[in-house]
């Protein structure tokens, strides 16, 4: 298992759950653990709906519980309680030991993966939030690439044009070309990048070119690993066997597309 695992998991469950940051703070975790949730801070908080830090009423009597049964808690959100499972035998006895107080499983793939379970005493309010997440554009944090790419470049480029620098006019004008070159690149997939539902179909731009996906066309939904550190790919499994890229993104976003997508295919509403 990656080392980072259990912790991209938990922070991609915190924009969804509402998990506060402070209930993953622990000093004696990993380092791997504490990067991964002191970078993602400002990210839950601008993507997180409705996210808040009030203790649920619920919290308490499931710390102790935990506490008396030797079960790890790694998170928890106003509607969700993640703790550690590194077994599927050892998540079935947790699933068992919960549903006495009401909690039910919410079934994830990456969980499974990082030996982690999220339950849930309120199960609809943890789909809506999925069902909410917002995936019509990637996150600010992204589309500031080009902005940076395209003033390096202008400051570089103005530069040039003075004689008396240290470095030769020839070094700043190449590396300014190359900063324009990077930022056409990234603003047509960036900026060029969106994404709309709508009853019939999922409507995707990519590089400022829109193109139709009907739902009943699309089998499943998955995210994989991209080159490029915490980059995942979500591509589209098409019934006729194709596969559709939606983009390469950080893996939070990544994996938020990619169960938006699926809880959207999931509805009774959509064609089969």
């Amino acid at each position: 298992m990656p080392p980072s695992t259990n912790s991209s998991t938990a922070a991609r469950r915190t924009l969804l759950a509402g998990i506060p940051v402070s209930s993953f703070w622990n000093p004696s975790l990993p380092f791997s653990f504490r990067h991964i949730v002191q970078t993602n801070h400002s990210s839950r908080f601008v993507i997180l709906l409705g996210m808040g830090k009030e203790t649920p009423a619920w919290l308490q009597q499931a710390r102790e519980f935990c506490r008396s049964s030797q079960i790890k808690i790694v998170g928890w959100g106003p509607d969700m309680l993640t703790v550690e499972a590194k077994s599927p035998e050892r998540a079935q006895q947790i699933a068992s030991q919960f549903g006495q107080l009401g909690f039910k499983v919410i079934q994830d793939e990456d969980d499974a993966y990082a030996g982690l379970l999220s339950l849930s005493n309120n199960p609809a309010a943890v789909q809506a939030k999925i069902a909410a997440f917002d995936i019509s554009r990637r996150r600010w944090t992204d589309q500031l690439v080009p902005l940076i790419w395209i003033v390096c470049s202008l400051a570089l480029i103005s530069g040039s044009l003075d004689r008396n620098s240290h470095i030769p006019y020839w070094v700043r004008m190449s590396i300014g070309i190359l900063l324009a070159v990077l930022f056409l690149k990234d603003a047509g997939r960036i900026w060029g990048w969106r994404t709309e539902t709508d009853p019939a179909a999922l409507r995707v731009r990519r590089y400022f070119c829109w193109s139709m996906i009907p739902w009943e066309q699309i089998s499943s939904v998955e995210s994989a690993t991209a080159h490029g550190r915490g980059q995942e790919t979500v591509v589209l499994q098409l019934r006729s066997g194709a596969r559709e890229h939606l983009g390469t993104f950080d893996y939070v976003f990544a994996r938020c597309l990619r169960d938006r997508l699926r809880s959207e295919i999931a509805r009774p509403d959509k064609p089969a």
